[in-house]
């Protein structure tokens, strides 16, 4: 299908050269008015199948709701320095901005307005945007929907309600490239979406080279097992680290502190860290910021840092622990190789048990919470031991975990790899 030529204008203001075939009908989908879902793969130009009708409606507002502040932030950035009136609303504002703010939507002034879930259950911020109106309602990130909402941002599973609320109904948009293949009718049906249009794209990533290292320890103390674990990290980095960044996720804050401080004494000022628990925001961010910027070359997080993140020099990713789900390590390795050279993926797992007794911990938290949250996250462990103990094409099962048929091995990752030599 060819890119009708009243888009041109818009394409060209946002800095894009030209637009690739997978992002043309998702674009037409929104124009003639259908709700319209996208699962396409890491870098492939998401937010510019949203951006650009919403751009043909700029008298209109297009509200987007972000899982994560870092890609609000990025997100509304990209579009102030393409001239495109965009701002956003996060519990840093004050009430005198945020006033200023629901003042441009009031009257119109605003094409874009950026939010996460938990704005839309504020009387005020809806008042406004049932002033104003919508034109489109975008959740980026959509596989957050089932993925969060039944577990720790119950405010994901309101949207549905907040849509049905306005005076008119917007187009809807949902977008991730994560959305598990059974996954889909139920985001839809959360958010209320009418016979929405799906739009798979390929999501193999040809230049991430994925790794299993099987980090089992015969010590018998965890003290002692850890230690181990810190040896492999450390061969890793020296192994696969060239010029480009690393990121390595862990499970828990203690962890990613105990990271921080082993790294950081062999590469003092190269080594940042990003967790919740973190004492003070404003270090946090800092840190954040160092490593976006490259002024730090090492980021060692829990999974509340990455997604949105656009770093396009991420050389290595390591997960020091098995992750949650299969849907946060798709994720997570997603960040790796953005700017299209050669990147290692490398997963540590253990037959000690360590890993497993973290996830039933998180397991029983989400219980307390909620019975369903609870059975999510045990579904969600299972699979991902399954995978990191498989020895089939890691790249064939990731594809089939998404939904996607893949005939062919990748002949490069660690099973691949094995069987190829005979082990």
């Amino acid at each position: 299908m060819k890119m009708n030529d009243s888009w041109k204008p818009v394409i060209k203001s946002l800095g894009i050269e030209h637009l690739r075939r997978h992002q043309i009908l998702p674009i037409q989908s929104v124009l003639n008015g259908y709700d319209t879902m996208v699962m396409a793969a890491t870098g492939s130009g998401k937010s510019n199948m949203f951006c650009i009708p919403a751009l043909l409606h700029r008298t209109k507002l297009t509200l987007v709701i972000e899982p994560t502040l870092s890609l609000l932030y990025s997100q509304v950035h990209e579009l102030q320095v393409c001239g495109v009136a965009a701002d956003y609303i996060d519990h840093y504002r004050t009430k005198k901005e945020t006033e200023a703010i629901l003042h441009k939507v009031r009257k119109a002034k605003l094409t874009f307005l950026y939010v996460t879930p938990e704005r839309l259950q504020s009387e005020k911020f809806q008042q406004a945007i049932r002033q104003t109106g919508l034109y489109m309602l975008v959740v980026d990130e959509c596989h957050c929907v089932t993925e969060w909402g039944y577990s720790f941002r119950e405010s994901y599973l309101q949207i549905g309600t907040f849509i049905d609320c306005l005076p008119e109904r917007p187009v809807i948009f949902a977008c991730s490239a994560t959305i598990l293949e059974d996954r889909e009718k139920e985001i839809a049906k959360l958010l209320h979406m009418r016979q929405p249009q799906l739009f798979q794209s390929d999501l193999k990533r040809k230049n991430l080279i994925l790794l299993k290292k099987d980090v089992t320890s015969e010590k018998r103390s965890l003290d002692g097992r850890l230690a181990d674990r810190f040896q492999a990290l450390e061969r890793c980095i020296r192994k696969y680290h060239g010029t480009g960044s690393v990121l390595i996720y862990a499970l828990t804050t203690g962890c990613v502190d105990a990271i921080y401080n082993a790294l950081s004494e062999r590469y003092p000022g190269q080594v940042s860290r990003f967790h919740a628990k973190m004492k003070s925001d404003k270090l946090r961010h800092r840190m954040e910021l160092d490593f976006l910027q490259g002024k730090t070359k090492i980021m060692v997080a829990t999974s509340a840092f990455g997604m949105g993140i656009d770093v396009p020099n991420v050389e290595l990713i390591i997960h020091f622990n098995v992750p949650i789900s299969m849907t946060d390590y798709i994720q997570q390795i997603g960040r790796a190789g953005r700017n299209g050279q050669k990147a290692h993926c490398v997963l540590f797992f253990d037959q000690n048990g360590d890993d497993e007794k973290i996830a039933i911990v998180f397991q029983k938290k989400a219980k307390t919470d909620s019975p369903m949250a609870g059975k999510l996250l045990k579904a969600n462990a299972q699979e991902m031991r399954r995978f990191a103990g498989s020895e089939d094409c890691m790249v064939r099962e990731i594809l089939r975990f998404q939904g996607q048929q893949e005939v062919k091995n990748c002949k490069c990752c660690t099973n691949c790899a094995k069987k190829r030599r005979g082990e």
